[in-house]
């Protein structure tokens, strides 16, 4: 049976620590590649939104040795590990993951993308936002996780402005995560999300290859059509696998967050209206886990899917489109 372990809620050392010090236990990744890198970024102490300005410093960055040590680390020691060579891929957490989540299930994905693909060299980032459980309905917590991604999609899209633009990125998000996702790639080509805008704002195509893997997306399945919340996201993208699930229980009430009669998810109904996205509806690839996923929400299970699995690697080393 697919299931998710939820952390108890510790002090904010202790839950650095705590997490940090779960993988130092066992050489987890003693058989990698010596260039692959694993990387922890954490927004959690930054500002929930930047209406003035991003700013990478208020990140926290935690680097992991080969032999599974974490040290400390800043935006500047990301950035210069930045290389054409080495494809980058960043996963991103869905709601109600707290510290220790973030790391385990970003450990567990890096090392099932690993086993794809052995030999391969990556530079795998485990993106942890503040997606903790809050107190009060469930109503009422995906309405302030649902406007926490929006900040964070300004935090993502600066961090990607700033990166090499040659690196070649995929980037992997669940429910939200995979909503935070569309919304930097719609402020990386100068559209605005919440009233964040990028203060250097391009259009202009990257020379590096750029992926996406949204996974039971959580943001309403017209957004990425033309002149809507994200419709600029699409044009930043060389390829995006997107996950749909019918029988995903939690996206069935999605629309519930608005109203009794608010819109679909993307992961639960698939984008609206593909007709309308023009050549850009050849940039989506659209995964059918009904069967196999089936009444779950869960992230181990999604992954899981054979029609996930066979796809992954593909997008994690961004290989050539045949």
């Amino acid at each position: 049976m697919c299931t998710t372990m939820r952390s108890v809620t510790r002090g904010w050392a202790l839950i650095v620590a705590g997490c940090l010090g779960i993988a130092l236990q066992g050489a987890l990744f003693a058989a990698d590649p010596a260039a692959s890198q694993v990387w922890l970024i954490s927004t959690r102490g930054a500002p929930l939104f930047c209406h003035q300005g991003a700013d990478l410093a208020a990140f926290s960055y935690w680097r992991q040795s080969t032999d599974g040590q974490w040290a400390a680390a800043d935006a500047k020691a990301f950035l210069a590990t930045d290389s054409p060579q080495l494809p980058t891929m960043i996963y991103i957490h869905g709601n109600r993951a707290d510290y220790c989540d973030a790391v385990s299930e970003g450990l567990g994905f890096y090392r099932l993308v690993q086993s794809l693909a052995p030999g391969r060299a990556m530079r795998f980032v485990i993106w942890s936002w503040p997606a903790d459980r809050i107190s009060g309905g469930v109503r009422q917590d995906v309405q302030v996780k649902a406007c926490r991604s929006d900040g964070q999609s300004c935090h993502l899209a600066h961090l990607l402005q700033r990166m090499d633009p040659a690196v070649p990125v995929c980037m992997a998000g669940y429910s939200f995560g995979a909503r935070i996702i569309t919304g930097a790639l719609h402020m990386l080509a100068g559209g605005e999300v919440a009233g964040q805008v990028l203060a250097e704002r391009s259009g202009s195509p990257r020379p590096g290859p750029l992926r996406a893997v949204l996974v039971a997306a959580a943001e309403d399945y017209d957004w990425l059509l033309p002149d809507r919340a994200h419709g600029l996201a699409l044009g930043r993208l060389d390829r995006a696998l997107v996950t749909v699930n019918g029988n995903d229980p939690v996206l069935k009430r999605y629309p519930m967050m608005y109203s009794l009669r608010g819109p679909q998810a993307l992961g639960y109904a698939g984008p609206a209206c593909p007709s309308w996205l023009g050549p850009n509806r050849e940039k989506l690839e659209l995964v059918n886990v009904t069967c196999s996923v089936g009444n779950s929400h869960s992230w181990d299970c999604y992954v899981a899917s054979p029609f996930v699995l066979g796809r992954l690697a593909w997008y994690a080393f961004l290989e050539p489109s045949p």
